[in-house]
């Protein structure tokens, strides 16, 4: 299973600072190494769309499951490599969710944006096809979704893959929500075997998708 998120934190370059939020969101250790960042926010936010991406590829087998970010707890050798901003742009690393690891891998498409991809088990890297883009001017949710949409059927026709893009609702103790998004079959609507992720924020827009044809091995 796979998940994504993309954080454009422009505007909000002093977030690391606010005690309340980031004991609110990251462990101990991680509020440490926050400490010793030369770019904090950086850290900061790379941290969140770990820990979002993890969140939204568990989910899938676990669709009751709520996101609360202190559960999940990126490794220390993650930690350490993210005190080193990355002269490509790219970094890997392992984020923990009670007994099961999580790889990730981070892209920092520009300095105040942060993209992650999440995956359950390292094999599935090759198989997995992640874009980000930029496209001004979105100002509503709406705007943003629709940026997604099209941006995720440009990798779905790479990989020939013909499909309508849905999200099922899911029923929670107390309310009904969306849940992750599936692809399905335009002509049967029934469900494919690949993944796919959507994530957006402000004029940024970002999508993994999972292509292998005989579904997860």
């Amino acid at each position: 299973m796979i998940g994504n998120d993309i954080v454009d934190f422009s505007l909000d370059e002093q977030k690391y600072s606010n005690r309340r939020f980031k004991e609110r969101i990251l462990t101990k250790k991680e509020q440490d190494y926050l400490s010793r960042s030369q770019h904090p926010n950086q850290f900061l936010w790379a941290l969140w769309a770990a820990k979002e991406a993890a969140f939204k590829a568990l989910q899938r087998t676990h669709p009751k499951l709520t996101f609360s970010p202190r559960n999940f707890s990126t490794t220390v050798d993650t930690l350490k490599d993210l005190l080193t901003t990355p002269t490509d742009g790219r970094q890997e690393g392992k984020i923990e969710f009670q007994q099961q690891t999580l790889s990730v891998r981070y892209h920092w498409p520009k300095d105040t944006v942060v993209h992650c991809v999440a995956c359950l088990k390292p094999e599935y890297w090759r198989h997995i096809d992640s874009r980000s883009a930029r496209v001004p001017h979105l100002t509503t949710y709406q705007q943003q979704s629709q940026a997604v949409r099209e941006l995720a059927h440009k990798i779905m026709t790479k990989h020939q893959i013909h499909a309508n893009i849905i999200r099922p609702t899911l029923t929670m103790p107390d309310y009904n929500k969306p849940g992750p998004p599936i692809l399905v079959n335009p002509r049967n609507q029934k469900p494919l075997p690949h993944i796919i992720s959507l994530s957006h924020d402000h004029d940024h827009v970002a999508v993994a998708l999972y292509y292998q044809a005989n579904g997860l091995e």
